[in-house]
Parts: C-alpha cells; sequence; structure tokens
C-alpha cells in the first residue's frame, strides 16, 4: 500500500488539472512535457534528451518543473526558494546553482535566451515552448522486461509487485537493528568554511563562528575536522569541499544591523551536491560568544543524527 500510495501522491502532485483522454482515468495517465528535443517526465523525475538521460539533482529538477509549471510567466527568486526548500533556511546562491545546473544540461549559456531566461530584479522565467504529451501508465509496464514478466499480464504483475515490496520491507524491518548504527552514523570528514561577510568587522565575528565550530565538532570521536585552508579561492562551497575531500561542510553568512547579528548557517553533503541542514541565528552584537556556543551546540547535534 505504501507504494501505490508514493505513486498515485505523484500523480495528483503533477497532474491534477489535465484534460483526460477518452476512457481514461485520472490513474490511467500522465504527462510529459517536451521542448526542443527534451523530455521532463514528473512521474519519473527524469531529464533526457533522445536516448540520453540527463543528469540533474533532487533540486534542480524541482526547479525545472515549477519554471515548465509557470512558464511564460516571470517566478520570483523568493516564489522558486520558497516551493523548493520550504522546510529549509536557504540563501539565493543556492537556488542560482539549480539554474545554473539546468542551464548546462540545457547546453545554454546565461546570455541565451531559448529555455531560462533571467529577469533582472525579479526572477526568471521558462520561455521554450512546451508541449504536454499525454502517455498512458500501462507504456511503463509495457517497456522492455524480461521473459519473467513477459508471463505475467497487467494485474498479476502488479500483485507481485506489491508482494515484492512487502517482502522487502519485512526483511528491512528484520535487519535493521544490524545495519542501522552504520546508517545512522555521521559523516567522517568535515570541513567548516570561511563565512560570508559583508565588512572586516564582521568578517571577524565569521572567524570566531568557524574556530569555535570547528573546536566543537573536533570533539567527536567519529568525526574528522580537515583545518582552515587557505589556499582555497572559490565560492562554489561543493568545490572547495571537493579540494578539502570533506563529507561534509559547513558554511553560511554574518550580516549585523547596528547592535543585531545575523547568522545564518547551512550543512551541504558534498557527495550529493544539496543542503541537508540550514538555519539562521538572531543575537545582540554583546552576546557574540553565547552566540557562537549556540551555533556549535546545534550543528553537533545535526552531526549526530546525520544521515548522510
Amino acid at each position: 500500500m505504501l507504494v501505490v500510495a508514493i505513486v498515485r501522491q505523484v500523480s495528483l502532485n503533477y497532474n491534477c488539472d489535465l484534460p483526460r483522454s477518452r476512457g481514461m482515468s485520472e490513474s490511467d495517465v500522465h504527462l510529459i512535457y517536451e521542448f526542443y528535443g527534451f523530455r521532463a517526465d514528473p512521474l519519473t523525475r527524469r531529464l533526457s534528451k533522445g536516448s540520453e538521460l540527463l543528469s540533474l539533482t533532487p533540486k534542480a529538477f524541482d526547479t525545472l518543473l515549477i519554471l515548465i509549471a509557470n512558464r511564460g510567466r516571470i517566478v520570483s527568486k523568493s516564489d522558486l526558494i520558497n516551493a523548493v526548500w520550504a522546510e529549509t533556511a536557504v540563501e539565493e546562491n543556492n537556488l542560482t546553482q539549480q539554474i545554473a545546473a539546468l542551464r548546462r544540461a540545457f547546453g545554454e549559456r546565461a546570455i541565451d535566451h531559448r529555455f531560462i531566461v533571467t529577469v533582472p530584479g525579479r526572477g526568471y522565467s521558462f520561455v521554450a515552448p512546451v508541449v504536454e504529451v499525454e502517455v498512458a501508465m500501462e507504456e511503463i509496464y509495457e517497456a522492455p522486461r524480461s521473459t519473467l514478466f513477459s508471463v505475467f499480464d497487467r494485474e498479476r504483475a502488479f500483485g507481485a509487485v506489491l508482494a515484492l515490496a512487502y517482502i522487502f520491507l519485512v526483511c528491512v524491518a528484520g535487519f535493521w537493528p544490524a545495519f542501522s548504527g552504520r546508517a545512522l552514523s555521521p559523516p567522517q570528514t568535515v570541513a567548516v568554511l570561511t563565512f560570508r561577510a559583508a565588512s572586516s568587522e564582521d568578517e571577524a565575528l565569521g572567524a570566531g563562528i568557524r574556530d569555535t565550530l570547528r573546536a566543537r565538532l573536533g570533539t567527536l570521536a567519529d568525526v574528522t575536522v580537515r583545518p582552515a585552508a587557505t589556499t582555497i579561492q572559490t565560492d562554489d562551497s561543493v568545490l572547495a569541499g571537493k579540494q578539502l575531500e570533506a563529507d561534509t561542510i559547513f558554511t553560511g553568512s554574518v550580516q549585523r544591523e547596528n547592535d543585531r547579528v545575523r547568522v545564518a548557517v547551512e550543512m551541504i553533503d558534498v557527495r550529493n551536491r544539496r543542503i541537508v541542514w540550514g538555519r539562521t541565528f538572531d543575537y545582540d552584537r554583546s552576546r557574540v560568544f553565547e552566540m557562537q556556543d549556540a551555533i556549535a551546540g546545534e550543528a553537533v547535534r545535526i552531526i549526530r543524527g546525520a544521515t548522510l
């Protein structure tokens, strides 16, 4: 039933307003978007061109679907961030990285206007002409398959899939205690990058946060903290993490207004190129040490429960 619920929810998310072919119910079809030889399939979450399957992160694919759904209209950066990172506090740079990834997949430069147009000060717009293609769900079952599946009709195949899913869940439940400790083990190598700041005073504050964070993480027995690296010159956090050979990196920014300080912290999974945790901290300037300890304590708690 879990498998059925997931498939149905995906269909409802993306196909709720689609016209249905005669004789086809909502569960019989799903929609694929085609544009300039590309195909974006919301159900399988794949972007392809011809027979080539293009690599996209989940966040980049989510960004693409939102832009396609609002094609021809400008989608503000704040709306995109709120939709793609609904439960995480992230900075605009994260959205910029997803847009850049989409443009690389399309072979498009920022100055081109075939797919995604940047509207300065407002947001982004998907301008490529899109054709909506209804695909029968039965075509998924009729894709190339082994001789074993060819002896089943659709109903029997679906029943077999449910049976296999049930067996898999039972096996996972039985063996979970044996490997749950490894699954919940924290990342082995962590690096703390320099916190971005607008002034030299804020840079000093960011350095204090970075050093406190590094010191607290260094007390964890199963975590190796990379030393500060002054030779890395890149604004790409993931690239910096790879150069430091780190599994996980912490970075963020420092902003100050009068006597109030706001620090945004994010934890990034380097291998999967995604933000796995983020939070903002607001303190009075006079409580800077308390703020540093709070940030470090929260980071240690997250690392201990990480499942990267």
